[in-house]
């Protein structure tokens, strides 16, 4: 995985999230943090936006939430583990555990839809879903992401 779109610096713990709404602000705030929005609100109304689209929540308790807003500045990939289990209208009902954050700039959507579709691919591995549902520990999360 590009270091540029995805480092372990990019892996979050939200210990506070209850609602999707929450998990949404929570996310936009540690994004622009690490510098791939120029406005963490910006990037949480995008959020907002594409959920209206369909949903972002797969199943077994992961969802792929992503943003195209003008906010983005450069392609980020983040990983963020709920500590709550998020109510997300997902296929499967459950909530959700883990989310796959994507940033897309506006000129980058073609390179992010392929990303997006090799997380959806790489997530059909049961191993690989088991091991980022189950670990904490930041290295191995880091190291199962660079699979993709």
């Amino acid at each position: 995985m590009d270091k540029e779109i995805f480092n372990i610096e990019n892996i979050f713990y939200d210990q506070t999230s209850t609602t999707q709404d929450e998990a949404f602000k929570s996310i936009g705030q540690f994004v622009a943090e690490k510098g791939y929005s120029n406005s963490a609100d910006d990037f949480y109304k995008g959020l907002k936006a594409r959920e209206v689209e369909s949903t972002t929540g797969f199943k077994d308790g992961i969802a792929i939430p992503h943003s195209n807003d003008d906010s983005v500045i450069k392609p980020g990939l983040f990983l963020i583990k709920f500590s709550n289990g998020i109510e997300w209208n997902a296929l499967d009902k459950k909530p959700i555990k883990v989310a796959f954050v994507l940033s897309i700039p506006k000129n980058g959507s073609t390179e992010h839809l392929k990303l997006l579709s090799k997380i959806a691919r790489k997530l059909m591995d049961d191993e690989f879903r088991t091991s980022i549902l189950e670990n904490d520990d930041k290295n191995i999360l880091s190291d199962a992401i660079d699979q993709i």
